[in-house]
Order: structure tokens, then C-alpha cells, then sequence
């Protein structure tokens, strides 16, 4: 059966720790500022084992695969909060036979939105 088509979801709970906040900030060359977080911070929570989980089943017609970003954006919406629980809501789906198109909101405990992620993966042999 083709992967074609598949889709799958998953929701996680992720905070922004203040420490991995400075460190992600100086290894991107931004300046780390107490209470501001790089836009591209929530990138990092798409390395998530649950997410690779996720991907690696919608690429499961090839193994050996390596999913390289094509094209990445994030919409920042509100300042993300520091050491905050927060939820990643995750929808993939196998757009075609090389590519997973992923998309993913980081939303407050009341369910306002904060920032936008969309990812195109190409599984690339």
C-alpha cells in the first residue's frame, strides 16, 4: 500500500526552558536577552523523538531515507513564554512520494496560538 496520501498527528508538551533559551540564542548567533527567544526557537522541537517517530512512519517505504528540509518557515504570532508548559500540535502528511509536508502550532494552556511551523521534507536516498 502506498504512503501516498497518509496522514498523521500527535501533540506534545513542550516548555522553553530559560537555559536552553541563552543556548539556543548564542549558538544561532542571536543575542540572548532575558524573556526573548529567537522566532526559529520552536524548529528545535521538531527533533522530538515523537516527531521523528512520526516521520520515519510516514516514510516507511524508504528506510534509508534522510528527510532534508526543502523549505521551512515560522510564523511567529506572540512572544513564546519562558519555563511555561506550552503544547506542539503536529499534522504530517505524505504530500508524494518524496516529500512530507509538516505542519505544527505552539499554543498556550488556554489555546491561543503562538507561533506557526510549516515544513517540507524531502526523503532524499
Amino acid at each position: 500500500m502506498s504512503p501516498i496520501g497518509r496522514k498523521a498527528s500527535l501533540r506534545l508538551a513542550v516548555t522553553a526552558a530559560a537555559g536552553d533559551a541563552k543556548a539556543y540564542a548564542l549558538a544561532v548567533g542571536a543575542e540572548p536577552s532575558a524573556g526573548r527567544l529567537p522566532s526559529t526557537y520552536p524548529i528545535r522541537w521538531l527533533t522530538d523523538a515523537a516527531v521523528v517517530a512520526l516521520m520515519r512512519d510516514l516514510g516507511a517505504d524508504k528506510p534509508g531515507a534522510l528527510p532534508v528540509h526543502e523549505m521551512q518557515t515560522v510564523e511567529p504570532v506572540a512572544p513564546l513564554p519562558l519555563d511555561t508548559p506550552l503544547t506542539l500540535a503536529v499534522e504530517a502528511h505524505r504530500s508524494d512520494a518524496i516529500h512530507v509536508d509538516l505542519k505544527a502550532e505552539v499554543a498556550q494552556a488556554d489555546g491561543r496560538v503562538l507561533a506557526r511551523l510549516h515544513t517540507l521534507l524531502r526523503l532524499l536516498p
